[in-house]
C-alpha cells in the first residue's frame, strides 16, 4: 500500500542492488522511474488517467529488456509499485509473467495513521480539491467516492484469487512489527533472512512530514485559484512556515471519529490476520487505539487576517 514506507523502500532497493544481486536477488533497472517500477505498473494496466506517458512501454520491449538482466545466479526479483493496488485487470499482469511464480508482498498500515497520511499528501498535490478542508474532510469524501479505496481485505483477497492464496504475504505496516526495519522486515517475509542479516541497516523516514501548521496552510492555499506560479510560490511558502505550534496533524480529528472509523474495520483485521498471517488471536496491529478525550478540542485554523498576512508575504517576496 501507499503511505507504508514505499518510498524508504525502494530506495534502499535501489541503493543496495548490487549488493543484493550478489545473493541472486535482482532489482531490476527495467521499468524503473526513480527508483520505483512505475513503468511495470502502468504499462500493465495499473494506472491512473493522466498517467505520464513516458511510463508506458511497449510489452515486447519491456519483456526483452526484463529478460537480458536475469542471470543464471537470479533466484528471486523484486518488483516495487504502488500502483499495483489499484483496482484494475490484473489479466496483463498473469500474462506477462507467466513463466514465473508471483508473489505478492503487501504491507498494510492501520487505517488512522494511513488516512492521515494519505490526506497530508492529498494537501501537498491536489489544487482545488473537491473535499471540505481538513482530514475529516477528505476522509468522508474518499469513502463516499470509493468504496473500495482503502480496503484491505477487497485488495488482498482480489489478488488472492489470481495468484492464489499461499502467494499473498500480508505484512503490517508498524514499528513494533517490522524490526529492527523495514528491509529487513521484507526480506525476511520472502525467506531470505539470511541475507537480511548480512544487508546494512535502512532509514525508514524517506518522506518528511510537514508540521500542523504548514498542512493547515497548504489545505488553504490549494482552495485559491491563481495562476501556477503564484500558486508554487504559495505552497513553497506553506511548506517552510514555522510556528510554535506543537499540535500534531492527528489532533485535527476528533479521536471519537478516529475510533468509529478503526471499528468500521475491525472485522476486516480479523479476518486478513487470521486468514492470511495465521494469527488465531485475529490482532493485526499491536499499537494501542486512540484515546477518547471527551475534552477534545481541535487545534484552531489561520484565521482570514493570518492567511491574508501570510499571502502577502508572499506577494511582496515576488515584487
Amino acid at each position: 500500500m501507499n503511505k507504508t514506507g514505499t518510498t524508504a523502500l525502494q530506495s534502499y532497493f535501489f541503493s543496495n542492488r548490487k549488493r543484493l544481486l550478489k545473493s541472486g536477488v535482482l532489482y531490476p533497472e527495467t521499468g524503473l522511474i526513480g527508483n520505483a517500477h512505475y513503468a511495470f505498473s502502468a504499462s500493465l494496466g495499473f494506472s491512473n488517467p493522466g498517467v505520464n506517458s513516458s511510463w508506458i512501454k511497449d510489452l515486447d520491449i519491456l519483456k526483452k529488456r526484463f529478460k537480458s538482466e536475469l542471470g543464471k545466479r537470479v533466484h528471486t526479483v523484486i518488483l516495487s509499485s504502488e500502483d499495483f493496488l489499484l483496482n484494475k485487470s490484473a489479466s496483463c499482469v498473469t500474462d506477462f509473467f507467466k513463466d514465473y511464480q508471483i508473489k505478492i508482498v503487501v504491507y498494510l498500515r492501520r487505517h488512522d495513521h494511513w488516512w492521515l497520511s494519505a490526506y497530508s499528501q492529498a494537501v501537498k498535490m491536489k489544487h482545488l480539491p473537491p473535499w471540505n478542508q481538513g482530514p475529516q474532510g477528505f476522509i468522508n469524501y474518499n469513502l463516499k467516492r470509493n468504496k473500495y479505496y482503502g480496503d484491505y481485505r477487497y485488495l488482498i483477497d482480489r489478488w488472492s484469487k489470481i495468484v492464489g492464496r499461499n502467494n499473498i504475504i500480508v505484512r503490517p505496516y508498524e514499528p513494533e512489527q517490522n524490526q529492527p526495519d523495514l528491509a529487513y522486515d521484507f526480506l525476511e517475509s520472502i525467506g531470505a533472512r539470511e541475507l537480511a542479516e548480512q544487508m546494512p541497516r535502512m532509514d525508514q523516514r524517506e518522506n518528511s512530514s510537514l508540521t500542523l501548521a504548514s498542512v493547515q496552510l497548504m489545505d488553504i492555499f490549494q482552495r485559491i485559484d491563481t495562476n501556477p506560479e503564484i500558486h508554487k510560490k504559495l505552497l513553497d511558502h506553506a511548506r517552510s512556515f514555522r510556528s510554535d505550534d506543537t499540535h500534531s496533524l492527528k489532533e485535527l480529528i476528533n479521536p471519537q471519529f478516529l475510533l468509529k472509523l478503526l471499528d468500521s474495520y475491525e472485522k476486516d483485521y480479523t479476518y486478513i490476520a487470521q486468514e492470511y498471517i495465521g494469527r488465531k488471536d485475529g490482532r493485526l496491529f499491536y499499537e494501542a487505539l486512540p484515546e477518547l478525550d471527551s475534552e477534545w478540542k481541535a487545534p484552531r485554523w489561520p484565521t482570514q487576517a493570518e492567511v491574508a498576512q501570510e499571502v502577502l508575504k508572499v506577494v511582496a517576496a515576488a515584487n
